[in-house]
């Protein structure tokens, strides 16, 4: 059952494992980004989870989804140069894992493709992963 701890918009993605996703920077360029992992995180009562750096304590259980992406470079110059890109699997990673919560993950993204998580993606996210188990990480 779910709290009202987290915001509902904690709760939900738009998008799927394995999505290619495009965002339009500030100078005009755009950029491919790939949806690792989509992670359910319980907290029970009185446990923390620390969110950009400030332990946040659940006073009752209640979930949210942890967004596990990588991000690729401002490489194109339009959409569809990046929907092109995306199609041939053929990109500049720049960040190979960031874990944050929903709506920063969904903000300014296009779906333009799907391609399937391959296990030597998941390295940043299996140390991470390990990490948060261990209470020694967080999300942004």
């Amino acid at each position: 059952m779910a709290g009202n701890f987290f915001p509902e918009n904690y709760k939900t993605f738009p998008y799927s494992e394995g999505d290619l996703l495009a965002s339009h920077r500030s100078d005009g360029r755009y950029s491919i980004n790939k949806v690792l992992r989509i992670d359910k995180v319980v907290l029970k009562a009185g446990e923390t989870i620390l969110i950009q750096n400030q332990a946040f304590e659940a006073p009752e259980e209640d979930y949210l989804l942890i967004i596990s992406m990588s991000y690729g470079d401002d490489e194109f110059d339009s959409l569809e140069a990046a929907k092109l890109a995306a199609d041939k699997g053929v990109w500049t990673i720049k960040m190979g894992h960031v874990p944050n919560r929903a709506p920063g993950a969904a903000n300014g993204q296009t779906l333009i493709g799907h391609h399937p998580v391959k296990e030597g993606e998941l390295e940043g996210y299996n140390q991470w992963k390990n990490a948060f188990i261990k209470g020694e990480a967080g999300v942004f």
